[in-house]
């Protein structure tokens, strides 16, 4: 406990500047923290860092070095963990206001997350995780660049596997928390959907362990079964707009192409596609209305966002309209994204219609059949263009003419080749497949 707490020491010190990179610039002035990975050891680049700017280094194995400005400890990302859980703990001690959204799911979590930052960002000093750095050195990390000044933090907690969320909660020690949903993904760690659920389950057991304040969408029988009547819960749902249904107590939305939502007889127009964005845009509002803000604010601050980083993105390039969704993929966003397009393509902007997708990962032993049943669906919903690319959809049995490819660059050879023009274009696949660089080529 002494070695933690001269660290913390030294991090205030070092006006809270923590390190894991030795390349970057912001290693001056910072402590580096030698992280050992699967395909790198920073206890190797410590000495490195300190030339370099960074005013100490913490390692856990032993370093040839006489310099006393390396700081040796049993395992350094436990380390990192233990520093941001008591840095978190002082930063709410003396102000009971201070609160933490903690944000998980399958699917939703990323744009949950920035759509209710852009919210509150002008009412509020906000802290919020940084692209999607949500795992056991993310979360820390940004916990760690928590400050005085900020009112809320935004954390993004994600899991490969079960009993991580639980320790992203005992390090960021949410007093909020949302589960946007509960599908499947990271099915190489979780083994099936019933581990995901206690998995994400872990989140709202802190919560009401911790008499916190949840945020729940009363239309998912999953997570309306996971809470058990806890009385600290905010209910919110989005439903397609009718003719019949129009209560204004909920929320509503259309599209056109983006989504528009109508709650309390306000109308909220956004820059955001994809229907299944509605429930994470309601969500949002939710929670900004739990935390005082007016509609009229909300709504003023939800018309200026726009997706990027490959996330529902409209893109109109000189030949062709994009749906650029290469973000992350798994068989609930895929299966999303391709119903949302068959929407989508009910009011056209060209008359032609393409779908190009890439393999999802990180399935595990099913990963095949659940390419089958996306070939499945596009063949169900009447889908004749399509392009398949990767060594899983490579696999699959079609019915329909698609195009197979078993890696990005042959694809890419195809559309040097072949003018693709006047399309409406989807374009989904997991981070890995790297899909976006395809759209210059079209």
């Amino acid at each position: 406990m002494k070695t933690l707490e001269k660290i913390y020491s030294l991090f205030l010190n070092c006006n809270q500047k923590i390190c894991i990179d030795s390349r970057y610039e912001k290693i001056k002035n910072s402590i580096f923290f030698g992280i050992k990975g699967p395909n790198f050891d920073g206890n190797l680049y410590a000495e490195n860092a300190l030339k370099k700017g960074a005013k100490y280094a913490i390692v856990d194995k032993n370093i040839d070095s006489q310099n006393d400005k390396i700081i040796k400890v049993n395992n350094t990302t436990k380390t990192l963990q233990s520093l941001a859980k008591l840095h978190r703990s002082n930063w709410g001690s003396n102000n009971q206001h201070k609160s933490v959204v903690g944000i998980t799911g399958t699917n939703g979590k990323t744009t949950t997350k920035e759509i209710l930052k852009s919210i509150l960002c002008t009412e509020f000093n906000i802290c919020s995780t940084k692209g999607n750095l949500n795992n056991h050195i993310g979360v820390p990390l940004t916990i760690l660049s928590l400050k005085r000044e900020h009112d809320i933090g935004i954390i993004e907690l994600g899991a490969n596997h079960q009993g991580e969320i639980n320790l992203l909660c005992e390090i960021s020690q949410p007093t909020h928390g949302i589960i946007t949903n509960i599908g499947k993904a990271h099915l190489e760690g979780f083994k099936n959907i019933e581990t995901i659920k206690k998995t994400k389950n872990e989140l709202y057991r802190y919560i009401k362990k911790t008499n916190g304040t949840l945020f729940v969408n009363k239309l998912d029988p999953i997570l309306i079964d996971l809470i058990k009547n806890y009385k600290k819960t905010i209910f919110y749902n989005c439903e397609k707009l009718t003719n019949k249904n129009c209560k204004h107590e909920n929320f509503y939305f259309k599209t056109n192409p983006f989504i528009n939502l109508c709650f309390k007889n306000f109308q909220i127009p956004t820059k955001i596609l994809g229907t299944y964005n509605a429930q994470n845009i309601a969500a949002s509002i939710i929670i900004a209305r739990h935390f005082k803000m007016s509609l009229q604010d909300i709504i003023k601050n939800i018309a200026k966002v726009e997706l990027t980083n490959n996330r529902s993105q409209l893109i109109n390039t000189k030949n062709n309209q994009i749906i650029l969704d290469a973000y992350n993929a798994n068989p609930t966003s895929v299966t999303l994204a391709v119903e949302n397009f068959v929407e989508f393509i009910k009011t056209p902007k060209y008359k032609e219609n393409l779908i190009i997708l890439g393999d999802m990962l990180e399935l595990g032993n099913n990963s095949q059949k659940y390419h089958q049943q996306i070939v499945n669906l596009l063949e169900k919903k009447g889908l004749k263009n399509c392009i398949l690319i990767g060594e899983n959809f490579q696999k699959t049995k079609i019915k329909n003419n698609y195009l197979k490819f078993l890696s990005l660059d042959e694809c890419k050879s195809l559309l040097k080749k072949e003018k693709i023009i006047k399309k409406n274009i989807l374009i989904k696949g997991s981070r890995k497949m790297q899909l976006e660089k395809i759209v210059d080529l079209l």
